[in-house]
């Protein structure tokens, strides 16, 4: 090791997978992907179109946005007896986050398709789509955390139970930011066009992720035990008010507003 590297936190060495909880992570996971596989098929028969398999393929695709924040973001999903799905910035990803990311980014598009198709959104639901995230998305990791399926690591300080707060946020963040922008141009996506709702997924979750929590990716790119910890809870609150005027932004920018 050298002596830069001690300038900033380094990832737990050699963390080992719980084997059972990864196992029940996996399958809870992979049910919950497939009760809404099942759901963008029926929508498909329904209205007669392909867009809903599409978000499906879009959070699939998404699976490459998960190590990148997590580098950014001092995550890491322990390597050894990791059912491994993708590896990138050295950090591998399991099976249970890829089937995961089904319902996580597909989820609310598909529940809102009618929305969509009629364009009446209003910033109330909104709103409400994102408390709906920041409380599940607080929730569903609780359990894989405390079994340590995935660990945060160094000092990320203000938590909700395991998970740090500003995760919560940017996670909204980014599932919110493709919502919109998918919710913007949908009536624009006719034909081949749909087809860009694949790439605009996981570009609009980079986006969203980003853009909230660009504050704690430079405050965790320090050595966070010596680093000042206020900076840090500073850093925190701020991903977390740059989640809230994020959407807000968004929802300016796709034109969502109150009916009349």
């Amino acid at each position: 090791m050298t002596a830069l590297d001690l300038h900033y936190t380094q990832p737990p060495p050699e963390l080992i997978m719980p084997a059972m909880p990864q196992l029940v992570t996996t399958v809870i996971y992979g049910i919950g992907a497939l009760v809404f596989v099942i759901y963008a098929l029926r929508l498909c028969v329904r209205h007669k179109s392909a867009m809903p398999v599409y978000f499906i393929l879009g959070a699939l695709l998404s699976i490459y946005f998960e190590p990148v924040v997590d580098l950014l973001g001092n995550a890491v999903h322990p390597q050894i007896g990791q059912y491994n799905i993708v590896t990138s910035n050295g950090h591998p990803v399991p099976w249970a986050v890829f089937v995961g990311y089904v319902w996580y980014f597909a989820a609310p598009l598909l529940l809102c398709y009618d929305q969509f198709k009629s364009q009446q959104l209003s910033p109330s639901f909104v709103w409400k789509v994102f408390a709906a995230v920041v409380v599940g998305a607080a929730i569903v990791e609780q359990i894989p955390l405390y079994f340590g399926t995935w660990v945060y690591y160094g000092y990320q300080s203000i938590k909700i139970g395991f998970i740090p707060v500003w995760w919560v946020f940017a996670n909204t963040a980014a599932v919110l930011v493709p919502f919109l922008i998918i919710y913007k141009l949908f009536p624009a996506l006719k034909g081949w066009r749909q087809l860009l709702v694949i790439v605009l997924i996981p570009s609009g979750a980079f986006m969203g992720h980003s853009a909230a929590g660009w504050p704690m990716y430079n405050a965790l790119g320090t050595n966070t035990e010596t680093f000042p910890h206020w900076i840090i809870q500073c850093a925190s609150l701020a991903a977390v008010g740059l989640s809230v005027i994020v959407v807000w932004v968004m929802l300016k920018m796709a034109d969502v507003h109150a009916p009349e």
